[in-house]
């Protein structure tokens, strides 16, 4: 059954239930009930059928989608602890890639026995082997690895108000391919 059918049925058959009332009880003689079904029919039949016109929907909100912008610290916050007060995978893992680029600055990889160790030497064995589990912690031992890894010392930069250098570091050899020529 189409819409407009089914506007007819709903609309016409309870009209015509209360034509009928109201005629039985004597209210509107025959004529007028009949014409109060189909003035009753046409104006709902009408006023399905128009257009409440277009509306102009709400913009979308701007997405300020930025690297190292505030929805990162933001996101960050939100995912320090987990609900049982342990520190959040999110900031583990975000610990873990810290630690990992400080030490690989000073030459040792966690991934071998020997960079663990080397590791182990310069941070402590309790903040290498938490580093490297992946139990939950909190945040005192987080505080504790923070701690340990600043420790390490990145490469020295130099002041801005230093001495220029005088010489000019030596210009390697361009890349050579294998047929003798230089590569652009």
């Amino acid at each position: 059954m189409t819409g407009p059918a089914r506007t007819l049925l709903t609309v016409a058959l309870p009209a015509l239930a209360a034509t009928a009332v109201l005629t039985v009880t004597g209210a509107l003689d025959l004529l007028h009930a009949a014409l109060l079904v189909v003035v009753v029919t046409a104006a709902v039949v009408l006023w399905r059928r128009l257009d409440d016109g277009d509306e102009t929907p709400w913009p979308d909100p701007p997405a300020d989608e930025r690297e190292g912008a505030r929805n990162d610290v933001s996101e960050l916050g939100w995912a320090t602890f987990t609900r049982s007060g342990a520190v959040g995978e999110r900031v583990l893992q975000r610990v873990r890639e810290l630690a990992t680029a400080r030490l690989s600055a000073a030459g040792v990889d966690l991934s071998t026995g020997e960079g663990r160790d080397t590791a182990a030497r310069l941070l402590g064995s309790d903040v290498v082997s938490g580093l490297t589990s992946r139990r939950q912690v909190t945040r005192e031992e987080v505080h504790r690895w923070l701690d340990a890894v600043e420790t390490l010392h990145a490469p020295a930069v130099a002041h801005p108000s230093a001495t220029p250098r005088t010489t000019s570091p030596v210009s390697p050899e361009p890349p050579v391919s294998p047929a003798g020529r230089p590569r652009p």
